[in-house]
């Protein structure tokens, strides 16, 4: 080949074509530097922005981006952890506010909702303002890390921009959530036995855009045969499922539900990556420290700054798709997911209540379902 020709060839394809879809490629790697401690960079905005999550930010990244900072560092946390300090905010919205030279990490943290309650001094001498693209970004990304949805930042000047830092831009991370269950493939199958029924299939799903593994277990064989299937949409709890916790009665729905499928001939549980509602263990018992000190359930995700749910049942759609189910008997207390997955083209025919045991250490939990959040709990 001539070098003339080698000019005019087709240039070979870049990593990011390689690798996927830029936009997704970039969140993924973002979330991933965040839950490391590293700064990212988030673009969008008049300018470029600096920041870290306040959860794993070190003292010593503290002390670096504090000296990389050409002006004075800012912690935007989201509207729902706003409310909780009394300073305004709604759900999805971030508020950003400038930090004294003086406080220190452990001050930061304090503010984000992390460790002690004591605040360091009053929220309101802390003046608290908008919040631009980046930084609410920013919270976005944090959020979607299952951290404490709270960053440090500052102005990005164009001399601390070197080359180790990851660049994503805000429309990016706002577009992340769409596409929910798009990317999932069905990764591997096996039959495993059961205790309460022999006769079931473990089909393991992964979210490759959103770096997710969720499982159906199927029991019987439903597949195919056109009829109304029971399905249980289930999020993981370790504390109840695993280690059989009476602080809810997350244990007793699963081993209830595939009992009551096993004594009507078949069903599907999907069991969703999702502990928490979504906000995962670390920040789940963080919620539980505070359920302690006298908040419900939804106080206590709001005051780490969490919605009252933040999960997705898009994927729970997409799996039953593609097990062949499209008509089924819901069991289930929660009204929501009945309007989500008939958004999502499941027929959902009947729902039925699936109750747990109630017990002196989860009652509080189970009225909050019931009181704030519509859930039925009539014993069926």
């Amino acid at each position: 080949m001539s070098s003339s020709e080698r000019d005019t060839a087709a240039p070979p394809p870049c990593a990011g074509a390689l690798n996927g879809d830029r936009d997704l490629l970039a969140v993924e790697r973002a979330l991933g530097e965040l839950r490391r401690g590293r700064a990212v960079v988030i673009t969008g905005g008049d300018a470029p922005v600096l920041a870290m999550s306040v959860e794993t930010l070190t003292r010593d990244g503290f002390r670096r981006l504090r000296a990389a900072a050409g002006a004075r560092m800012s912690l935007a946390i989201s509207g729902e952890r706003a409310r909780a300090l009394g300073l305004g905010g709604g759900a999805g919205e971030a508020l950003a506010m400038p930090l004294p030279d003086g406080l220190d990490l452990d001050a930061v943290r304090t503010l984000a909702g992390i460790g002690a309650e004591e605040l360091p001094e009053h929220p309101a001498a802390l003046p608290a303002g908008g919040s631009s693209a980046p930084l609410a970004a920013a919270v976005t990304l944090a959020r979607h890390a299952r951290l404490v949805p709270a960053v440090v930042a500052v102005t990005a000047e164009p001399a601390a921009l070197d080359d180790s830092l990851l660049q994503v831009s805000a429309a990016q991370a706002a577009g992340y959530r769409e596409g929910g269950g798009r990317s999932l493939e069905r990764i591997a199958r096996a039959r495993v036995p059961l205790r309460d029924e022999e006769n079931c299939e473990l089909v393991l799903y992964r979210d490759t855009g959103h770096d997710r593994e969720h499982l159906a277990i199927v029991v019987g064989d439903v597949r195919g045969n056109g009829a109304t299937v029971p399905v249980r949409v289930h999020s993981a709890c370790l504390t109840g499922d695993v280690l059989a916790s009476l602080r809810c009665d997350c244990g007793d729905q699963l081993r209830g539900a595939v009992r009551r499928m096993s004594e009507r001939g078949g069903g599907v549980l999907l069991y969703l990556d999702q502990e928490g509602r979504g906000i995962g263990l670390a920040n789940k018992l963080r919620a539980y420290a505070l359920q302690d000190a006298g908040l419900d359930t939804f106080d206590a995700d709001e005051r780490l700054g969490f919605g009252p749910d933040e999960r997705s049942f898009t994927e729970a759609a997409a799996m039953l798709r593609d097990l062949g189910v499209t008509r089924i008997r819901l069991l289930t207390n929660n009204p929501h997911k009945v309007e989500v997955l008939a958004r999502e083209g499941i027929a959902v025919e009947s729902r039925e209540p699936i109750t747990g045991e109630r017990t002196g250490h989860n009652e509080r939990y189970l009225d909050a379902k019931a009181r704030r959040a519509g859930h039925d709990l009539v014993d069926d």
